[in-house]
């Protein structure tokens, strides 16, 4: 049985592909499985999938998203650890050495995640260490309060523990893009803390037209997750008033941010909607009426992004 299962969803990807898988093969770490879930791809994955014989597990299936690709690619998976990456990212050679070896002398954290480079489709560096650069903070420890504030977890930076996901629970098939960000959160909802490592030991790839190169839907995702927090997981009862109260804030602020970018990628009509919701719910909040009235402006006269009071 091996300790780690490299877990790769791929949806018409066949681009990038097989650099991805190859970079998984090449780790100095070998007691591993690499489990390729196609999410219903039309491309040459397929064909691609078929030269690695048996060094790779390839499993179709119709297209249900992210979260059921993994989730798939987990019920199949036989390791200790689970060691994630998106099919058009990469890992440095060492990364999974270096994580386990971590992850070994810290019991106590569900996942280790690392620092992370970014490069754009053609391969071209845009980041050697994109959160030292972009002075972004990482969620590490005992981190309940801060994850809650800053989604600044890269998935292909992460392994973590199979006990950590079985008790925390499946990817969140309702999330079409931060269904890793709500897992983040439940992990450390279940008492595991959060290890990281400074050195850059993947490289995402940044592409236009990405679901991710969407602000508007991105944040769409984190109303949701807010809303989930607030209803599904007993936040008051389990973790305190404070921790609870925390949510209602991101959840306001998100939903604000949210009226805001539906106003510049959508219309007024589908931002005053949610302002009104909005309104109802905090009569007193009079940002909301100003953000209200500024939804009646034409989308080419708006100006820099809205900052939540």
């Amino acid at each position: 049985m091996p300790r780690v299962s490299i877990v790769i969803p791929t949806f018409n990807c066949d681009r990038f592909i097989r650099r991805t898988v190859d970079s998984a093969l090449a780790q100095t770490y070998r007691d591993f499985e690499v489990i390729v879930v196609d999410d219903g791809s039309t491309d040459g994955t397929r064909s691609i999938m078929s030269e690695y014989g048996d060094s790779v597990r390839y499993i179709f299936q119709s297209n249900q998203g992210a979260s059921a690709a993994r989730n798939t690619a987990l019920e199949n998976a036989s390791g200790e650890f689970i060691a994630y990456l998106d099919a058009d990212d990469l890992w440095v050679p060492n990364k999974l050495a270096r994580q386990i070896e971590y992850l070994d002398a810290h019991p106590d954290c569900g996942l280790v995640h690392t620092e992370v480079a970014v490069v754009d489709e053609q391969g071209s560096v845009l980041h050697d260490r994109f959160n030292l650069d972009t002075q972004r903070s990482v969620p590490q420890g005992a981190c309940l309060r801060e994850l809650l504030q800053r989604s600044h977890i890269q998935t292909l930076t992460v392994i973590e523990r199979r006990s950590a996901f079985d008790r925390a629970g499946k990817f969140d098939s309702r999330l079409p893009i931060a269904q890793d960000y709500l897992h983040w959160i439940q992990v450390v909802l279940e008492g595991y803390e959060i290890g990281y490592l400074p050195d850059p030991l993947g490289l995402y790839r940044w592409r236009a037209g990405s679901l991710m190169a969407s602000q508007r839907r991105l944040v769409a995702d984190f109303v949701r997750i807010y809303q989930i927090l607030l209803t599904e997981c007993a936040l008051e009862q389990n973790h305190g008033r404070d921790v609870a109260q925390l949510v209602e804030v991101q959840l306001y602020q998100q939903q604000r941010q949210l009226a805001y970018l539906e106003r510049v990628e959508c219309s007024g009509v589908v931002a005053r909607q949610r302002l009104r919701s909005l309104i109802r719910q905090w009569p007193l909040r009079f940002e909301l009426y100003a953000d209200f009235a500024k939804s009646f402006i034409r989308r080419s006269r708006a100006q820099a992004p809205l900052r939540p009071a």
